[in-house]
């Protein structure tokens, strides 16, 4: 798992994605990062995590750090919704979490006692990810998306810059066949990314990664396992997240502008692009 409070997540993000970062103030320091969307600047407070409490002061404090990244809004994710007037959009996402990880149990799960009781027997090595797995990692992300419809983010480069840290990989016959990523903060761990080929399913890489990823980030010291807000309308990932022994909890993105006119249009970009996108999918 990649240390989301790290040097070496931030220049991944610079790497990849073109990102700046700043270091948030706080004993448990994360960063800021702050990603150029077209001809706006949107910040992220511990991307991609998100923040457990929010209050007055820290929000004050990210706010002049935000600024001094030039950014003109600011999307900050928590439990609950950002009580403040500059907050001009909401968006409840959801998540699914395990909430005690340390006591967490895989014979308690069906799906993770299977996983591991097919471990013995499988055809599928299961190791840590290295920097020339990355352009593989890429393609298994871009064949995904493309089987279900998302809008691509990330870069090959990106994936290149944290295999060695965060990615867990399969490997079938000698080929990367799957994948997932994961990174921690604290005593708080997350999934960013995973996937694999379909023609591998027989051989459950992603059953085998996830037993591997929770397993890692319990050793690791992590108590909170975040599986991350999924689109809702993948119920099947959803449910396929809950099977690990996650719940579901509340999970809102709170636009907070720094610069509202700027904002504003931002938020207008956005709707007007994910509108085109959905007209896209709707194609015969």
């Amino acid at each position: 798992m990649i240390d989301l409070q790290a040097k070496a997540w931030t220049d991944a993000l610079k790497a990849g994605l073109g990102a700046e970062s700043l270091p948030l103030p706080g004993a448990q320091r994360g960063w800021m990062v702050c990603f150029r969307a077209g001809p706006f600047r949107v910040a992220y407070p511990d991307f991609p995590i998100g923040s457990q409490e929010l209050d007055d002061a820290v929000v004050s404090e990210w706010s002049g750090v935000a600024r001094g990244l030039k950014a003109d809004l600011m999307r900050i994710q928590a439990p609950h919704e950002l009580a403040d007037a500059r907050v001009f959009a909401r968006h409840r996402l959801g998540s699914v979490v395990i909430a005690d990880l340390g006591r967490w149990r895989e014979s308690q799960w069906e799906k993770a006692r299977r996983a591991a009781n097919r471990q013995a027997r499988s055809a599928l090595q299961i190791r840590a990810g290295r920097r020339e797995d990355g352009a593989q990692l890429h393609q298994l992300y871009l064949s995904t998306l493309r089987r279900h419809g998302g809008a691509a983010r990330y870069s090959r480069e990106y994936f290149e810059a944290i295999a060695p840290q965060a990615a867990t990989v399969a490997v079938l016959d000698g080929s990367v066949c799957g994948f997932v990523c994961a990174g921690i903060r604290g005593d708080r761990a997350c999934y960013m990314h995973g996937a694999h080929l379909p023609e591998a399913r027989a051989h459950y890489p992603s059953d085998q990664l996830f037993l591997s990823m929770l397993r890692a980030a319990r050793d690791a010291g992590a108590r909170h396992f975040d599986f991350l807000p999924s689109p809702a309308w993948q119920d099947g990932l959803i449910a396929y997240k809950r099977a690990w022994g996650g719940t579901q909890v509340a999970a809102v993105v709170s636009d907070l502008a720094l610069n509202p006119l700027r904002a504003r249009g931002f938020a207008l970009a956005l709707k007007l692009a994910n509108g085109l996108s959905a007209l896209g999918l709707r194609k015969p």
